[in-house]
C-alpha cells in the first residue's frame, strides 16, 4: 500500500465511522475521499464493474431532465449530493487487493461497537424524549446504520470458539433487530427480511453438522420472535389493525397504512395523464426532473410538503427519469441480484460477503418503497464495489 492509497484507506475508514454520528464529518470524509480518488484515477489504469452503467446511466437521465425541466434551487442541491457521492462506488477498483481486503475488515469489525452507541442514542431518544432518533437522519437511517453490525454480529455468533461470545452476539444481533424495528418502518422490516434470506442461504450452504443447524435455527426464530414482538406492540401496528377493523379495507385506509403513497401515486399519475393527453413524450422517455413535485404541487393542500413522488420505486423512477430510468433502475437490481449469486457461490472471503450483501440488501430492500437516494447509500455504494472486488481472485487460504 502506498502513501496515496495509505490515506484514502484512512479516510474511507473516517467516513465510516463519522456515518454513524454526524452527516457533516461523514460527507465530508467522503468528499477528501473523492477527490483523492480522482487523483489515483489518473495515476492508475482501473475499470469498474457490473453497476457502472446502470448506476451512471440512472444519474445521466435525472440530470437530463432536470437540466430540461427543474427550476427549484433547493432540488438541484439534492441532486448534486447524489451526483457525487454516488460515485464512491469506484472507489473499491482504485485500490489493490490487500487494501480492500484490510478495508473491509475493519469496516466489519467496527461496525458492531458504533452500533451499539447508536442503539444506545435510540433507545436514550425513546425512552426520555419519546422519540425515535439517532445522531442523525431519520428512521430509515437507522435501520441501514444498524444493518451492517446485526449481521456482523450474526456471524460470529457461529464463528466464535467460545459459547459466552456466542450469546454475546446472538444478545447483540438480537439488540440491533430489535432498535432497528423500533420505529416499525415496514420498508427497512422488508430489508432485513431480504438480508436474512441471503444470510440464512450462506448458513446452509456451509453448516454441515446438525447442532449447528439447530443452532442457526434457533438464533433466527429467536430474532425474528423479538423483532416481531417489538413490531406488533408498537402503537403505529396497532393503530393499522384498528384502522382495517373498524373501517374495513379501502382506499382511505390503504392509504393511511401505506403512509399516503396511495395519495401520492395517484398525483404521479396525474402528471403522467397529462403528458400524454399533451403530446409531451420526452417526459415519458427522460421523466420530469429529480423530485418534481416541489414545482408542480399538484398535490391535495396536505401533501404540498413532501419533495417527490415516493411511492413504489417503479412509479418513483418514472416520474424522476422516465422510462429509461426504469430500465436502469431495474438494470441495477438485475446486477445485485446477479453478484448475489456469484458471491454465494465463489468461495473467495465467503463470509465477508454475505456479511457486505446482507446489508446491502437491507438498503436496496428500503428502496422499494422509497426514493433511490438517502445519503448513506454512499457507503452501500463502495461495498457493492468491494464485495465484487472480493469476488475477483483467490490469493492462497480465504481469510473470512
Amino acid at each position: 500500500m502506498d502513501r496515496t492509497e495509505k490515506v484514502l484507506f484512512y479516510l474511507l475508514i473516517l467516513s465510516f465511522v463519522g456515518a454513524y454520528f454526524s452527516i457533516t464529518v461523514y460527507q465530508g470524509f467522503l468528499l477528501l475521499s473523492l477527490l483523492l480518488g480522482v487523483y489515483l484515477a489518473f495515476k492508475r489504469t482501473f475499470r469498474g464493474g457490473i453497476f457502472t452503467v446502470p448506476l451512471l446511466g440512472h444519474l445521466a437521465v435525472i440530470d437530463l431532465s432536470s437540466a430540461l425541466f427543474l427550476r427549484v434551487p433547493e432540488q438541484w442541491r439534492r441532486l448534486l449530493e447524489q451526483n457525487i457521492f454516488s460515485l464512491t462506488y469506484f472507489l473499491a477498483f482504485l485500490l489493490r487487493e490487500g487494501t480492500v481486503k484490510k478495508l473491509t475488515e475493519w469496516i466489519i469489525k467496527l461496525s458492531i461497537p458504533l452500533g451499539v452507541i447508536v442503539s444506545l442514542k435510540v433507545l436514550y431518544s425513546y425512552w426520555f424524549e419519546h422519540n425515535i432518533k439517532a445522531f442523525w437522519g431519520g428512521n430509515f437511517i437507522i435501520g441501514n446504520l444498524l444493518a451492517l453490525p446485526f449481521f456482523a454480529s450474526l456471524y460470529y455468533i457461529f464463528h466464535s470458539q467460545r459459547w459466552i461470545f456466542r450469546f454475546t452476539f446472538l444478545f447483540l444481533a438480537v439488540f440491533f433487530l430489535a432498535v432497528s424495528f423500533l420505529a416499525v418502518e415496514r420498508s427497512v422490516i422488508l430489508g432485513f427480511l431480504i438480508g436474512l434470506t441471503i444470510f440464512g442461504i450462506a448458513i446452509f450452504k456451509q453448516l454441515k453438522g446438525r447442532k449447528w443447524k439447530l443452532t442457526f435455527l434457533g438464533s433466527l426464530l429467536a430474532l425474528i420472535t423479538t423483532g416481531g414482538f417489538v413490531a406488533i406492540k408498537n402503537p403505529k401496528v396497532e393503530y393499522w389493525f384498528h384502522l382495517i377493523t373498524t373501517k374495513g379495507i379501502n382506499e382511505q385506509t390503504l392509504n393511511s397504512i401505506s403512509s399516503g403513497r396511495v395519495v401520492i401515486a395517484k398525483g404521479a399519475f396525474e402528471l403522467v395523464d397529462k403528458a400524454v393527453k399533451e403530446g409531451d413524450y420526452l417526459k415519458l422517455l427522460i421523466g420530469w426532473g429529480y423530485g418534481p413535485q416541489k414545482q408542480y404541487k399538484n398535490l391535495p393542500p396536505s401533501w404540498q410538503f413532501i419533495n417527490e413522488y415516493e411511492s413504489f420505486i417503479l412509479l418513483t423512477e418514472f416520474i424522476n427519469g422516465g422510462l429509461l430510468g426504469v430500465l436502469f433502475i431495474i438494470w441495477f437490481y438485475i446486477a445485485a441480484i446477479i453478484l448475489t449469486v456469484r458471491s454465494l457461490k465463489n468461495q473467495n472471503h465467503f463470509w465477508w460477503k454475505v456479511i457486505l450483501l446482507s446489508s446491502v440488501w437491507v438498503n436496496l430492500g428500503y428502496h422499494l418503497f422509497t426514493l433511490f437516494w438517502v445519503p448513506i447509500n454512499a457507503t452501500y455504494y463502495l461495498l457493492l464495489g468491494l464485495i465484487e472486488r472480493l469476488n475477483q481472485r483467490v490469493e492462497g487460504k480465504n481469510s473470512a
